[in-house]
């Protein structure tokens, strides 16, 4: 009886003290926090890309794909498209700063976050 409860004390020793990973999430944030605070999370788990996008009016979070220095956030969607076109966010990514087309033109008119005012959203890597 005495060894089943020593091997208890030390599991519940040994299993008390595991310490989770640690988030690895890089953050961005906006230049202009006043016009919507446009934050951007960027992680490796793995082999896999994840983020998470927060703004005043939204968040999301997925995987995404980078190909050089543009990432594609796969699922987030722009806020306004044409017709039933989806259209998924993409940023430029350039030493410690993203880059965001906020919106198009007359010939090519969509608006990825509706809540940001800026044309062009700079994003500045922040320790967090």
């Amino acid at each position: 009886m005495k060894k089943l409860f020593y091997i208890l004390i030390c599991f519940t020793a040994v299993s008390g003290c595991s310490v989770l990973p640690k988030s690895s999430f890089v953050y961005y944030k906006s230049l202009e926090p006043e016009s919507c605070n446009l934050v951007v999370g960027l992680s490796q788990e793995g082999d896999q890309l994840l983020y998470k996008v927060t703004t005043n009016a939204r968040s999301a979070e997925g995987t995404l794909m980078k190909r050089g220095q543009q990432i594609v956030f796969s699922g987030l969607h722009a806020s306004k498209s044409p017709g039933n076109l989806k259209i998924e966010v993409s940023a430029l990514q350039q030493g410690d700063t993203l880059t965001i087309q906020n919106y198009g033109n007359s010939m090519n008119p969509f608006t990825l976050f509706s809540e940001c005012e800026s044309k062009y959203l700079s994003l500045v890597k922040t320790r967090r």
